[in-house]
């Protein structure tokens, strides 16, 4: 085993390059800083979202064999750097370059680019690869006249987002001045912050763990934290308008002239949503929410009285959508929150399958 060290300078700046291609899982357990290369046998060749993983077999500096578990980023983030569920093969002899986990005692590493049997290196960590060239396939050029009149369409986070975490890669840069809440981060791998939170609230957050997160089980978001994610709207009847959501298949259904929620309704994961056009914006309220683990987010849960609002307007002649949100849930939260992002559409975008595995998503969090 060869080790290097790396200035925390240089590692730091790479991050936001791309750091927001895989932002959905946090680095924080590894040694970003110190940088050492594994070389041994592939046993297991996991490709699955969130995270793909190779098991490695090591021989130590006492001629003894062991198991390293290696952490890959999302096939979306791998497919971008020119991998393929064929890239390796159980049985190969392969050289890694990567993080340790802070635990040393930990056979865990976060695989930064692999050197394969024919000489070829792959990256798999674009955020740290060091300078090693990415095998990128053939970009999409993007449709910069393409509109839309009626919100239909798909829809991408501008400034980097893609799909929001792990999905898609790149996007065009924001414009405009800082949106709402751009102070606030609901967050995911790390708790949330910026949030005016209730005595309540402020318990769960001091209590927060992430090996709570939802993610690990695949269990999909819900309101606020779908809304910034690749999205395609569709218009599917004259009273309802359908919203998919890339990041683990969320779908769901605003229904369009009702003045209010119907007390027949049961409460449910993404409420029930009503909506209407005002001006040149289509509003969009929802409530009857079900209580959901870290529902504002990552720490912050949610209660039966959240209450989300949803303003989206379309600019540019209909290149671009601002979104505008507001929620509020006074057993969490001591005062409404004030959230917004900008979107551009993107008829040509290949909408990915996340097809989350809870094994691969989990995994991380069982390495001894």
């Amino acid at each position: 085993m060869k080790r290097w060290h790396v200035s925390l300078f240089a590692a730091v700046g790479t991050v936001g390059l791309f750091g927001l291609a895989d932002a959905h899982h946090s680095r924080g357990n590894f040694d970003l800083d110190d940088v050492i290369e594994l070389h041994g046998t592939v046993t297991e060749y996991t490709w699955r979202n969130p995270h793909t993983f190779v098991t490695l077999d090591v021989e130590n500096d006492a001629g003894e064999v062991e198991e390293w578990l290696l952490e890959l980023n999302s096939i979306a983030v791998l497919t971008g750097t020119g991998w393929t569920r064929d890239t390796i093969r159980v049985g190969d002899s392969v050289t890694v370059f990567g993080n340790p986990d802070n635990d040393r005692s930990k056979k865990f590493f976060f695989s930064n680019y692999f050197v394969l049997p024919d000489g070829s290196r792959m990256v798999s960590a674009p955020n740290y690869s060091r300078g090693v060239p990415i095998q990128r396939p053939p970009e999409r050029e993007l449709d910069t006249t393409a509109s839309s009149g009626d919100f239909t369409g798909i829809w991408r986070r501008e400034g980097g987002m893609g799909g929001g975490m792990g999905m898609g890669g790149g996007g065009a840069p924001a414009a405009g001045p800082p949106p709402a809440g751009a102070n606030i981060s609901l967050g995911n791998q790390t708790p949330a912050m910026g949030l005016s939170v209730t005595a309540r609230g402020q318990a769960e957050l001091d209590n927060w763990d992430v090996r709570d997160n939802p993610w690990f089980r695949c269990e999909p978001r819900t309101l606020p934290g779908v809304v910034s994610g690749t999205q395609e709207i569709l218009r599917p009847t004259e009273d309802r308008i359908a919203f998919r959501y890339e990041i683990l298949e969320v779908e769901r259904t605003v229904h369009l002239g009702l003045t209010g929620h119907p007390s027949d309704v049961e409460p449910s994961h993404l409420g029930h949503s009503i909506g209407w056009f005002e001006d040149e914006s289509l509003v969009v309220d929802t409530a009857l929410f079900s209580p959901a683990d870290w529902g504002i987010g990552a720490g912050v849960p949610s209660s039966d009285l959240k209450h989300v609002v949803e303003r989206y307007t379309l600019l540019d002649g209909g290149r671009r959508m601002q979104v505008d949100y507001t929620f509020e849930d006074p057993v969490y939260l001591a005062e409404p929150v004030n959230m917004s992002a900008t979107f551009f559409v993107d008829p040509g975008y290949p909408w990915a399958e996340y097809d989350c595995d809870p094994h691969a998503s989990s995994r991380h969090l069982d390495v001894e």
